[in-house]
């Protein structure tokens, strides 16, 4: 491998942005995770005991693994193509999960559809089949506990339908006197589903907005609408997908036009996309979160 190659036309301040950057959001979702491994095994170890980081890495790493997979998919397929790209930029956060995720910067233009498309679904498939491991692992972690007798006392999250699958094959007895305790190694498996189906939404540039647009073409652009509809009536029962609606109506909806259109997407790129709304179907929660 050409090592070169990948990393050609990187500047040195864009390796030392990524690094602080990727240093800061380690320390960030570190927190997290020493707070949240407290909370699962009931133990109170001061923040400036090693032991709370070091516990905090059973979170930290998983989640960063599945952001790094993530962003590495974009990263290397748009090198394939010599496209100028910037390192993986994470962005660390003081919320419930320790970070608002990662970001590569690509300053080509795509020109036709398999470029597009190519870049586009490198990276959900990439983070997807990190984050399946990850969940897979975080639930058989997990552990039952009583409900409490206010069930407003706990955050409940949404289950996506694979979360379920999985749930179903490592707690088949699951009673309705109990909840599952989900182990943080499970909340970044849950965390890498919610990434991955966000990002899979076909609304403007974002990546299920490139497969879209590379698929459908201009037609894309009704999907990103009815897209807009659905989580508009999704916003009765979760509100969070009103800020959604803010943030993709300020991204835009409509996916920029390619210089070309054609050649139109082969079969193996066909297949691939209804891979891709598969993995979107698995992984899409219409409530992520319920405050109880």
């Amino acid at each position: 491998m050409n090592i070169k190659r990948w990393i050609h036309g990187i500047t040195a301040r864009q390796w030392v942005i990524s690094s602080v950057l990727f240093v800061a959001t380690m320390i960030t979702t570190t927190f997290i995770g020493g707070i949240s491994m407290m909370g699962f095994y009931q133990v109170d170890i001061s923040v400036f005991h090693p032991l709370f980081w070091v516990a905090g890495l059973a979170y930290s790493l998983p989640l960063m693994a599945i952001l790094i997979a993530h962003e590495l998919g974009h990263f290397l397929m748009a090198r394939h193509y010599g496209m100028a790209s910037s390192p993986p930029y994470f962005i660390p956060a003081p919320s419930l999960i320790g970070t608002f995720g990662a970001f590569i910067r690509i300053r080509s233009p795509f020109y036709g559809r398999r470029d597009l498309f190519d870049v586009g679904i490198a990276g959900p498939i990439a983070g997807f089949v990190v984050a399946v491991p990850v969940l897979v692992g975080g639930l058989m972690l997990s552990t039952a506990v009583p409900t409490p007798p206010d069930p407003g006392e706990i955050i409940t999250f949404g289950q996506p339908l694979l979360y379920k699958f999985i749930r179903l094959l490592v707690f088949p007895n699951l009673t309705d006197g109990t909840y599952l305790l989900l182990h943080p190694v499970g909340f970044a498996g849950w965390i890498g589903m919610l990434v991955t189906s966000l990002n899979l939404l076909p609304v403007g540039q974002l990546d299920g907005g490139h497969i879209a647009y590379a698929v459908f073409g201009k037609r894309a652009s009704f999907i990103s609408y009815i897209l807009i509809g659905v989580l508009l009536i999704a916003s009765f029962f979760y509100q969070g997908w009103l800020l959604w609606i803010a943030i993709l109506l300020f991204l835009g909806l409509r996916h920029p036009a390619l210089p070309y259109l054609d050649p139109p997407l082969d079969p193996a790129r066909k297949r691939l996309a209804i891979v891709a709304l598969i993995i979107f179907i698995l992984s899409f929660m219409p409530v992520p979160v319920n405050l109880g």
